[in-house]
């Protein structure tokens, strides 16, 4: 079992050393550094909870409150930091899915898929 682990420890160890890695991480520090961009996504995250559960609970939702939605979204999008942060983010999130994937292939027969 410990050459497992340390198999794991190594895939972790490269994975984090990783372009994709790389990358993901000077993003979000660039998101960091931008003063309206977490502000943005912060105030998107909000509304967009609010609307969402306005609706979950069959109440109506203000036009007001949509436009407001929009308005936030265009402006996170125009963003340069917040589109790096976010092209890094799928990229490093495709590596995770190519890592699983590859352990599931292997893995299918012993889990009986």
């Amino acid at each position: 079992m410990s050459a497992i682990l340390e198999l794991a420890r190594r895939l972790g160890k490269e994975i984090a050393n990783s372009p994709e890695a790389t990358a993901l991480r000077t993003a979000r520090a660039e998101l960091d550094k931008d003063e309206e961009a977490p502000k943005l996504l912060k105030d998107y995250q909000a509304r967009a909870e609010k609307i969402a559960k306005l609706e979950q609970e069959n109440k109506p939702v203000e036009v007001e409150d949509k436009h407001k939605l929009r308005e936030l979204h265009e402006k996170l999008v125009a963003s340069g930091s917040f589109k790096q942060f976010t092209a890094a983010q799928v990229e490093y999130i495709d590596l995770m899915r190519k890592v699983n994937e590859a352990l599931r292939q292997n893995l299918a027969e012993t889990e009986g898929a």
